[in-house]
């Protein structure tokens, strides 16, 4: 008796016939671009939209939007010739697939780095699209710790920074460097007082019961560690030494017990006196994440 053959749904044929086209044409298209030289449309300036591809690509618009993100990320180039159709392109890539972290994070992280003269634009594109990606793309630790750099660094806005690192510590796979730096950012004695500051208009200013809770633990890690920076300053006025250990100002009856910090850190006492934390000794939540 002759072998019953497989039965293919007519939707399943339809289907597999719409992918294979997609496929074709998604060949063709990259050997024009590396061969013939030939530039790949990849904005409304084309005249086709975001949601004229998502009704063609058949359910496919992450493999279709990561084809275009590839032919739309070189042209950041441009941007120091003044040229800013990567802005329009990155804008299509992303309503293609919304969902895709890396072309914002990339953008926020690029950006600020192309002259002002070239592009006035850089800082305040970065940031709104930073929101957009924070908003839209699936987590990427990267999007908000980019933006907080921006803002520290680019903005000279503190407040913002702290707003935005502490987004990047609490989103899933941020590796345990960038989680550490982000928690302790303006921990520094000599920055304290200003963070601090920050911190409670922050807290006294919001409605978000999460940030609130958020902006008071890091207004009592920074408590903790002047409490502890000034109990070093009485043992040396006592014992004409700092303290090695935050432990010794227990046994020396200088403070009754050692303050458990919020974000689970272990304090220490600086050679000169300063409190800080002790970076071998990481919280068991940020240890156990592999490194990236």
């Amino acid at each position: 008796m002759a072998a019953t053959r497989p039965h293919l749904s007519t939707s399943f044929k339809i289907f597999l016939l719409g992918f294979l086209l997609i496929a074709i044409v998604v060949l063709q298209y990259g050997y024009d671009a590396s061969v013939k030289g030939i530039v790949i449309p990849s904005s409304a300036s084309s005249g086709v939209t975001p949601f004229m591809v998502r009704i063609a690509d058949m359910g496919f618009d992450p493999a279709v939007a990561s084809f275009l993100w590839a032919t739309t990320m070189p042209e950041v180039i441009d941007l120091f010739a003044g040229k800013t159709e990567y802005i329009g392109d990155l804008a299509f890539v992303n309503g293609i697939d919304p969902k895709m972290s890396y072309p914002y994070a990339f953008s926020v992280l690029i950006l600020p780095a192309v002259p002002a003269s070239a592009f006035p634009d850089g800082l305040k594109d970065s940031f709104i699209i930073g929101q957009e990606g924070i908003a839209n793309a699936d987590p990427d630790w990267r999007i908000p710790y980019y933006m907080a750099t921006n803002y520290y660094l680019g903005a000279n806005d503190p407040k913002d920074a702290l707003i935005y690192y502490d987004i990047a510590a609490h989103t899933p796979g941020i590796p345990q460097y960038a989680e550490r730096f982000a928690l302790n950012f303006g921990i520094g004695a000599n920055q304290r007082e200003q963070t601090e500051a920050l911190w409670t208009t922050i807290r006294d200013t919001t409605n978000d019961e999460f940030i609130k809770e958020r902006a008071q633990a890091y207004i009592d890690h920074l408590h903790d560690l002047d409490y502890l920076q000034a109990a070093a300053q009485t043992y040396k006025q006592k014992f004409g030494v700092y303290p090695t250990s935050t432990q010794e100002l227990v046994t020396k009856n200088i403070i009754p017990s050692i303050p458990v910090d919020p974000f689970g850190f272990t304090f220490i006492i600086n050679p000169d006196g300063t409190s800080g934390i002790d970076l071998t000794k990481l919280p068991s939540y940020i240890a156990t994440e592999p490194a990236e």
